[in-house]
């Protein structure tokens, strides 16, 4: 049995007090991982009432980050798989809806990065992400236990959630908390529980013409009518019911009631079309809040406040029906049960990874000729012995969104074993002192000494013990400094001793798509000034521009010398932007390397052989967990590799 409808809506203040008080560092690493698709196209998936939190959440992320994105149900985006392959988010309050399970496993399938925002913390979906990895779980405990039959509080808390996530606590707080004083809902819920032709409507049906504005409105109204079966509802926007659909108004016997749901932006056009209508009984109403996003917030608690409405004289409440048998049954079908994946096998491990050398290809476009040098790297990889490993840190030793939570305990235990029986372990990073205090709190005293650091890029190694000392700047990239400074770009600028370390020059960029263009301007910049022997690379957190003397490679140069290695062949490297613009890229393009991430289009290095839809520190994981050694000398296992992805198939 569901809860009253009617004492659910009485507790939308207290969800947004809940919203308020969830914790900021949580909501943190949330923005953070979404940050790295910046500028890319975004799908968000969710069934049901969370339908609507996604066609909302699509919404804020276009606002907030300038990104395409799409709103899609579980079914469309299973089946667009076969033709798209953009990232996801999915929404489910429970974490258990079937279809969002179903989601998740297609996403993992189809190797592309896939997130989740429940409101329990624990649940199916969180599970399916401990055990598979290619799934970022982020929860939010709800306190008003689950909604009933029709999504209230969950999805208005997941909206609020997403909300300040994306505009901030002092966006959160000004714009919202008017909205949701509680004088301001029980005058807006009295105002809208007057309805003078709910009958007639109920009989006729409803024609719900919205402003852009109003879509959220229309979608969750016509769900939650859909789904408690109060009244049929269409709903179109304001031009698409110029294009012919006024029709059924003229020529039906009994058209459908007309409700016209505007903001006062959109209300001049709103008024100019309705006052054409035949029919001056129709009903209007006007959404409170001028943004987008506060109008999309305030529509979708107008929505359940009208549904109250036309449920006032109905002989069932709809947050407890009666469902029938048929319906539950159909609910309870499983979609993965009856369109289950196949097993994986070597080739396909093989494929996928030719398929990420090809820019993530659908299957039946790999070229043989990349499928046959994934094979020859396969059998190089797991043949060749090394005797030292140089790591990135950020995307590779940790996920990117715990980059400032230092190295997982999971990680350091994999390791530190390895550092025990004689493996040589050494960083290249473009980070500074703060990783070297994270570092020394990772490991134990004893093996600092034998730790070899490259921080900035490589532009000073040291080993772990050693006490740091900021290193020279280049005074060359005070001219950089200057043209940055009269340029669009001049906004990203601090004081140039606080960009510039040794041969580093770093700038942070939130925003994906304006970091690719300051890119390509650093890259024409530097071709103009004959800086032939600088480059300028990229991560999903900032821009580094490298002098003559500084690369990553300097890291591997020196445990060779130091040890004595040989740099191609007993030094294997490990990195997540191997990409030609990534900042890996010089540490992967040559010698024994592999990729947590992303890949260059280099046959002969930077191959990435992890488990579909693993990323970064994960995929990292399963190589460590393949190593195995005999007497100082190291490799990667074959038949363990292939066991650690087989363990990894996606099955929710």
């Amino acid at each position: 049995m569901g809860k009253s409808y009617a004492v659910e809506l009485d507790n939308f203040a207290n969800t947004y007090e809940w919203a308020h008080k969830q914790d900021a560092a949580s909501l943190g690493r949330l923005k953070h991982f979404l940050a790295r698709w910046h500028g890319e196209h975004v799908r968000i998936v969710g069934s049901g009432g969370s339908y609507s939190a996604a066609v909302a959440a699509a919404l804020f992320r276009e606002i907030a980050h300038q990104s395409p994105t799409t709103p899609l149900t579980p079914i469309e985006f299973v089946s667009s798989l076969n033709r798209l392959a953009s990232h996801s988010l999915l929404l489910s309050a429970e974490g258990k809806n079937k279809d969002v399970l179903a989601a998740a496993q297609a996403s993992a399938q189809a190797d592309i990065s896939c997130a989740a925002v429940t409101l329990t913390a624990s649940n199916p979906l969180v599970d399916f992400a401990v055990s598979n990895k290619s799934l970022r779980t982020f929860s939010y405990p709800m306190d008003w236990g689950k909604d009933g039959y029709l999504a209230t509080n969950s999805l208005i808390g997941t909206v609020l959630i997403i909300y300040r996530m994306f505009f901030g606590e002092k966006r959160f707080s000004e714009s919202l908390a008017h909205l949701f004083s509680q004088p301001r809902l029980t005058k807006r819920r009295n105002e809208l529980a007057i309805f003078p032709s709910v009958e007639e409507a109920k009989r006729r049906g409803i024609l719900l013409i919205y402003s852009a504005q109003a879509k959220p409105f229309a979608v969750d109204f016509e769900s939650k009518a859909a789904e408690s079966g109060l009244v049929s509802v269409q709903i179109t926007d304001l031009r698409q019911f110029a294009h012919g659909r006024h029709l059924q108004l003229a020529v039906r016997q009994q058209p459908p009631f007309v409700i016209c749901v505007y903001s006062e932006t959109d209300s001049a056009l709103a008024r100019e079309i309705t006052s054409h209508l035949p029919d001056r009984n129709f009903h209007e109403i006007k959404i409170d809040g001028i943004s987008d996003q506060d109008v999309c917030v305030a529509g979708l608690v107008d929505a359940m406040y009208l549904i109250e409405a036309f449920a006032k004289d109905a002989d069932y409440d709809p947050g407890q029906p009666d469902v029938p048998e048929f319906g539950r049954r159909i609910h309870a079908i499983d979609i993965r049960k009856v369109s289950a994946a196949p097993q994986p096998a070597k080739q396909d491990i093989l494929e996928l990874a030719a398929r990420r050398k090809m820019g993530g290809v659908k299957s039946n476009l790999v070229s043989p000729l990349v499928k046959e040098a994934a094979e020859r790297y396969w059998g190089k990889i797991t043949r060749t012995k090394f005797k030292a490993i140089v790591f990135d840190f950020d995307g590779t030793l940790c996920r990117t969104e715990n980059r400032y939570e230092g190295m997982p305990a999971s990680i350091v235990d994999l390791i530190c074993p390895l550092v025990s029986q004689g493996l040589v372990f050494a960083i290249a990073t473009g980070r500074g002192d703060s990783l070297r205090d994270s570092l020394l709190q990772s490991f134990p005293s004893e093996m600092h000494s034998s730790i070899v650091v490259g921080y900035y890029s490589g532009a000073y190694i040291r080993s772990l013990d050693q006490p740091f000392e900021k290193p020279v700047a280049n005074p060359e990239f005070e001219e950089l400094w200057n043209w940055l400074n009269c340029s669009p770009y001049a906004d990203l600028l601090k004081p140039l001793d606080s960009l510039v370390r040794g041969g580093q020059f770093s700038l942070r960029i939130p925003d994906a798509q304006r970091s690719a263009r300051l890119r390509s301007a650093i890259g024409a910049w530097l071709y103009e000034k004959r800086k032939s022997s600088w480059r300028v690379f990229s991560s999903g957190h900032s821009i580094d521009v490298l002098d003559g003397v500084t690369s990553k490679r300097k890291v591997v140069s020196e445990i060779a010398r130091k040890y004595g290695l040989q740099e191609d062949t007993q030094i294997l490297r490990l990195g997540d932007s191997g990409h030609e613009e990534g900042n890996d890229f010089e540490l992967l393009d040559q010698g024994l390397s592999l990729s947590c991430d992303k890949v260059s289009a280099n046959l002969a290095a930077c191959w990435n052989f992890g488990p579909a839809g693993n990323k970064q520190a994960d995929v990292t994981s399963w190589y460590l967990q393949s190593i195995t050694s005999q007497q100082n000398l190291f490799e990667i296992d074959e038949r363990t590799l292939l066991l650690k992805i087989f363990e990894q198939v996606p099955t929710a």
